[in-house]
């Protein structure tokens, strides 16, 4: 085996065990979260995170986003999860209000900063702004996708985020990390609409029996730990060479 195979062994176990052996995990609390309409409106200091549309009482399509303050964070991420609670159960109405059976729910982030969706919540967003992020949002390299119906009402939907977002987060360590989203497969504009495809509605928090939107997330591993078993495999690899 070539010095260079035995390099790139050594890389994929110690990729391997950051995947297979993470150190430790993490959630966090959005510090915000809200949605800007289609038709550039807002609802300032409102975390209710619904998605969509609902025919007659939101009637322009909804986009949601979310922000998490990652300052105290500088440990590198290996992967993620978005968990977003969608009410239910015996005790509240389902957040899922749709005449199809599932909703495809897509996230990304956007080209615009998480200061720019802070100032919307905050209300200090004027509306060409605003209209200018709406068609950005869930529409950028997908973060997650998630098939969601009503069957899931009174629990987490848990969203694996992807490689582009694990990057992001990283990039973001230290700072602020922002995730927008859709409802991707929607037609409000369509003939014979349906009367509503409404996601997360009723997420009317703080409150006691709604959590906050949070972010898991799974850290590399200290690299002393996985350095011993990397340069072991090394010399397995180069005791069999010698000996063939």
């Amino acid at each position: 085996m070539t010095t260079t195979r035995i390099r790139t062994f050594v890389q994929c176990v110690l990729m391997g065990l950051a995947g297979a052996a993470p150190a430790s995990a993490d959630e966090i609390i959005s510090t915000f979260s809200g949605g800007i309409h289609v038709d550039g409106t807002t609802s300032p200091g409102f975390f209710n995170y619904f998605v969509g549309y609902s025919v007659p009482s939101t009637p322009a399509e909804r986009r949601n986003y979310f922000i998490f303050d990652l300052a105290g964070i500088t440990t590198p991420v290996a992967s993620a999860k978005l968990k977003l609670f969608l009410p239910g159960g015996p005790s509240m109405v389902s957040g899922f209000i749709s005449s199809e059976p599932t909703e495809d729910y897509r996230i990304s982030g956007s080209p615009f900063p998480s200061t720019a969706y802070a100032t919307a919540f905050g209300g200090g967003a004027p509306g060409p702004l605003l209209s200018a992020m709406f068609p950005t949002m869930g529409a950028g390299p997908a973060y997650g996708l998630k098939t969601i119906s009503g069957d899931a009402s009174g629990t987490d939907i848990e969203i694996d985020l992807s490689i582009a977002a694990i990057l992001d987060i990283n990039a973001s360590l230290g700072s602020m990390f922002l995730i927008t989203g859709r409802l991707s497969d929607i037609h409000p504009a369509a003939p014979g609409t349906p009367p509503s495809e409404l996601v997360f509605a009723y997420t009317d928090i703080p409150d006691p029996l709604i959590p906050f939107p949070r972010l898991e997330l799974t850290f590399v591993p200290a690299p002393g730990a996985c350095v011993p078993l990397a340069v072991a495999g090394m010399a397995l690899l180069i005791r069999r060479r010698r000996s063939s």
